[in-house]
């Protein structure tokens, strides 16, 4: 499970005045444009919220995973969190963090230095939405690689409640490096982020 889950405790006090910073309207209006011409057409109108988080998902993470560094190149000339707002959202590695600008809710894109991994958070999403569309995503992988699911972990915490880690593996039988998919969801009323989706190559 992911440490942002796990406790109350691990929350510092500035989450809650990142997310407001950011739900007020303090991203530039700039970059709206860079996000919406790399987002896909929407998986499901039913729920806007939780399609707004997995289109993120899919068409910054997953769409780039390889090619981070042509992603980093790009995203420097979208303003960012500033750094002491970015360090929660980057589990204190040296990075990057970006607010997407989405009428559907808060949601922040991470990007750590020197590494094959990407993290999309939403303040608020739809548990069941949430899973059901990133299902859709990782479990059935193209040819030639094969999908596996490498862990289905739920637990109950204190402050956010019944928490999920589902996590998925691709591969190919003769290839050095995998691509791990983990999606963890909160479904506490008063759990600071409720979506947490991260998209990795790993050895």
């Amino acid at each position: 499970m992911h440490s942002l889950f796990r406790s109350a405790q691990n929350i510092p006090q500035g989450l809650r005045h990142t997310l407001r910073w950011v739900s007020q309207g303090n991203s530039v209006r700039r970059y709206i444009l860079f996000f919406i011409a790399i987002l896909a057409n929407n998986l499901c109108r039913a729920d806007p919220q939780a399609n707004s988080f997995t289109n993120i998902y899919a068409n910054v993470c997953l769409k780039n995973l390889y090619k981070l560094d042509e992603l980093r190149t790009k995203l420097k000339e979208v303003p960012a969190l500033p750094a002491e707002k970015a360090e929660f959202f980057l589990q204190g590695k040296p990075g990057s963090a970006w607010p997407v600008p989405d009428k559907n809710g808060v949601f922040i894109v991470a990007i750590p230095d020197g590494q094959n991994f990407c993290t999309v958070y939403a303040q608020r999403v739809n548990a069941e939405s949430a899973e059901q569309q990133f299902m859709r995503i990782v479990e059935a992988a193209p040819d030639p690689l094969t999908a596996q699911k490498t862990g289905d972990d739920r637990r109950q915490t204190p402050k956010n409640g019944p928490t999920r880690t589902v996590s998925y593996e691709w591969s190919t039988p003769k290839a050095p490096a995998k691509m791990l998919f983990t999606l963890t969801t909160a479904t506490g009323e008063n759990a600071d982020l409720q979506g947490m989706a991260s998209a990795a190559i790993v050895k």
